[in-house]
């Protein structure tokens, strides 16, 4: 029997996983001042000086691995998967901070960059997991950081075309994808979905089998000088010799998607799936799966730009860096349940999934301040859905209310989140002068 979903499942519980009941408590403070006002500024974070300064110890205590909080947070969503149908997305982002590096502790968890050799920067390969039903995020099955040394050879040097895949940076999807079996071993179904990067053949024949899949975009074809695609040019040279070897049968589904109008940019997707395909509405479905990619890639911008801001931390250590990190990707995925529920005609999740009682009777309160006279400025939403608190929160987020003019964005929302907070604290202390 599967578990009733509760705001308290998105709540970090450390107890027992940092091996010191202090920092334990530590940073379950530091998490739920994150989740209420998502910042990158521990000074913004902290209520005082000494609150501040047992932040930045906990963060940059060796003592308090990353693995720690992973497994936290991997737990938790273990807990929420038993005889569901999930989908677990997967992609990387990198998080730069060679605008700081002046002030950056060396050989603290930091590496070069995609673009530049610049030894400032880290990588965050998630598996961010949503019910099948209404797409609703449940939290990480796993979460990857990592970086590239400094000095590490590049791909002539390293012969990468010979190293075997476990070698390679390649094998994040697979590993992600390997640890969230064990993770999500009681789910009904997992399909596994990943942008073309993740076009891997060792990963096809590893990772599926009868409960978990994949559904991966494939790679295209490579264009050469002459005007011919690599793929026929290679068809059309004479055969050199021949030997035998054996493989692996894999057996995929092909779905191909084109969008008809004439954008210079048209959707032209071929998508490589293990479930077994037989009619259009399946294949449909496919597609719509593929399309909840876009939620991974609105975790990370909000993660970065003007959402968290973590590129712009003041710390100064990679590996505190990094570990705060690992906090704010579980606090931040009450921003993601609004932001999918105001696309969902059913209005998402029940908000007593997303937000607690005190929460609900302040969005009560502000629903009713912030409804205008006129129809067009009122929640029709429902209030017992999370679509209904997104208009809320969007509205004290500083969005105008109309739909007509296009949803709550994910910074307005954030925007919200934070100013929500503040009148939660007001109404306490309200009540707290008030009571005799």
């Amino acid at each position: 029997m599967r578990e009733t979903i509760h705001p308290q499942h998105f709540y970090p519980d450390y107890t027992g996983e940092l091996g010191d009941l202090r920092s334990e408590r530590r940073g379950m403070e530091l998490w739920s001042k994150l989740s209420r006002c998502p910042s990158s500024t521990i000074r913004q974070l902290a209520s005082n000086t000494a609150e501040q300064k047992a932040y930045y110890r906990f963060l940059n205590n060796d003592n308090i691995k990353e693995e720690d909080l992973i497994n936290e947070s991997s737990r938790r969503m273990g807990n929420l998967s038993e005889g569901r149908h999930l989908l677990c997305l997967q992609d990387t982002c990198e998080v730069n901070l060679s605008s700081h590096k002046r002030r950056l502790n060396e050989n603290s968890g930091l590496g070069r960059s995609d673009k530049s050799d610049t030894g400032h920067c880290f990588k965050i390969h998630p598996g961010l997991v949503l019910d099948v039903q209404g797409l609703n995020p449940l939290g990480f099955s796993h979460i990857k950081v990592f970086h590239r040394p400094e000095d590490m050879p590049d791909r002539i040097q390293r012969d990468y075309k010979q190293q075997s895949i476990k070698e390679k940076e390649s094998y994040k999807w697979i590993e992600v994808a390997q640890t969230s079996k064990t993770i999500l071993k009681e789910a009904a179904t997992v399909t596994f979905i990943e942008d073309r990067e993740g076009d891997i053949y060792e990963q096809f024949a590893m990772v599926p089998d009868e409960k978990f899949h994949l559904l991966i975009r494939s790679r295209t074809t490579r264009n050469l000088s002459n005007g011919n695609s690599l793929y026929k040019e290679m068809d059309s040279e004479p055969i050199a010799g021949t030997y035998t070897i054996e493989l692996p049968t894999i057996s995929l589904t092909c779905i191909s998607v084109k969008e008809t109008s004439q954008a210079s940019r048209a959707i032209n997707w071929k998508l490589l799936t293990t479930h077994k395909i037989e009619n259009y509405e399946e294949a449909l479905l496919m597609v719509e799966w593929y399309g909840a990619r876009w939620y991974i890639e609105q975790l990370f911008r909000i993660l970065k730009k003007q959402g968290f801001g973590i590129e712009e931390t003041e710390l100064e250590n990679g590996w505190a860096i990094r570990k705060l990190v690992i906090m704010q990707m579980t606090a931040l995925l009450k921003i993601l349940q609004m932001n999918i529920a105001y696309a969902d005609t059913e209005g998402g999740q029940p908000i007593e999934e997303v937000f607690d009682k005190e929460q609900i009777e302040v969005l009560e309160m502000m629903n009713i301040k912030l409804q205008g006279k006129s129809i067009k400025l009122q929640n029709h939403h429902k209030p017992q859905r999370t679509k209904w608190a997104a208009w809320v929160v969007g509205r004290i987020g500083g969005w105008k209310g109309y739909d007509s003019q296009g949803p709550p964005g994910v910074i307005a929302l954030k925007r919200g989140l934070d100013r929500l907070s503040y009148i939660i604290e007001g109404t306490k202390l309200i009540k707290d002068v008030g009571t005799p």
